[in-house]
């Protein structure tokens, strides 16, 4: 579907001071080596084998420096994240994130019309957090609803508020998405220093010139990539997530399906990007920023190489917030908007693949906001 004169009217963030890489001490200092099962092997032809992928030289080419710079350094190219207070409520910081893009839309709580919200993880397994963040803003003659798709999430949401503005369903639509990675971190893993927490939000309403297209693939074989689970002790039979249990929740991942994930994204990110952009009527040479969710620090880099856009195309904020799930695409988004990156007639690329499996791509020829 083609979405026009509806756009991002105002961007927001949560506003949490940034921990540098001094808090892991001296575990992950300067001569610490990364342990990582997806560190690759390289070929005699200077081919690299990673997490299911086979990557040529000839082909990517900034991918490859990417990946080379990411493990010489301990900290995976970032230089700060986000940690949400131990007492902090999600629901607050969503809140906070919210306020900010409301009024970056210039518009009180009293215009949101819908408000859709994603939390990893919500204050309570059930009810989530929607209500609760429009009660904490004034709103009550609006609907609040979880709208949910892990990594792209964003998109999802722009997808569905743009649907219910063009239907005269709604004027503004407020989004909310946000991740607590540190609650459910395995300390055992050093990926985790590339995760982080945030909470961002974006507000969508009138934007006349904006032409926006998505683009979606849905792999129902990939569902058990990634989960979250409860981690039993050595030898105990798996739990379902609703039985009591003192065992920690963690992010548990599956590395054959992983890698399956992994060898097909370039032709998912080929096909939806593809798709999106062509919906919207902009040439792949014309995009002038291409924002993901930035789950690694060579993710974007392989976007260049597979997609082939010209350099500095991709933006990012990895080394600042590192992987925030949900959360990335819309911070970057933000940041864009701040550093003039993002004006109008701007054609902007958003693409996100998703746990469970989705893979979505956006396309934007940017109005008014």
């Amino acid at each position: 579907m083609l979405f026009r004169d509806v756009g991002i009217v105002g961007t927001g963030l949560w506003d949490g001071a940034p921990t540098g890489n001094d808090f892991f001490g001296d575990s992950f200092g300067a001569r610490a080596q990364v342990k990582d099962p997806y560190h690759g092997n390289r070929g005699s032809d200077g081919s690299l084998r990673i997490a299911g992928m086979e990557l040529a030289p000839c082909e990517y080419p900034r991918t490859l420096a990417a990946i080379d710079a990411g493990f010489r350094d301990p900290f995976r190219g970032t230089k700060q994240r986000r940690y949400f207070p131990p007492d902090l409520k999600v629901s607050d910081a969503e809140t906070e994130a919210a306020r900010n893009a409301i009024a970056d839309a210039g518009i009180g709580a009293s215009d949101i019309d819908a408000v859709l919200v994603q939390s990893f993880l919500p204050d309570e397994l059930q009810p989530k957090n929607a209500a609760k963040i429009a009660y904490n803003l004034g709103i009550t003659r609006a609907p609040a609803w979880e709208v949910d798709s892990l990594c792209n999430s964003s998109l999802t949401q722009f997808s569905i508020g743009a649907s219910l503005i063009l239907s005269g369903f709604a004027r503004h639509v407020l989004c909310v998405q946000s991740v607590a990675y540190s609650r459910v971190a395995d300390p055992s893993v050093s990926s985790r220093v590339q995760e982080g927490d945030m909470a961002s939000s974006f507000v969508l309403g009138s934007s006349p010139g904006t032409a926006a297209a998505s683009s979606w693939r849905t792999d129902g074989r990939l569902h058990g990539a990634i989960k979250l689970q409860w981690s039993p002790e050595a030898g105990a039979s798996e739990r379902k997530y609703w039985e009591r249990s003192l065992e920690g929740l963690r992010i548990r991942f599956d590395s054959a399906l992983q890698a399956q994930v992994m060898s097909e994204i370039a032709n998912n990110a080929r096909v939806v990007c593809g798709e999106a952009l062509e919906r919207a009527g902009i040439r792949t040479e014309d995009v002038d920023v291409c924002l993901h969710h930035q789950p690694i620090n060579w993710f974007g880099a392989l976007l260049s190489d597979v997609l082939g856009l010209a350099d500095n195309v991709v933006f990012d904020t990895f080394q600042e917030y590192a992987n925030i799930n949900a959360a990335g695409t819309p911070t970057s988004l933000h940041h864009a908007r701040l550093a003039g990156r993002i004006r109008r007639g701007s054609n902007v690329l958003m693409f996100g693949p998703a746990a469970g499996y989705t893979f979505a791509a956006m396309a934007i020829r940017w109005g008014d906001r």
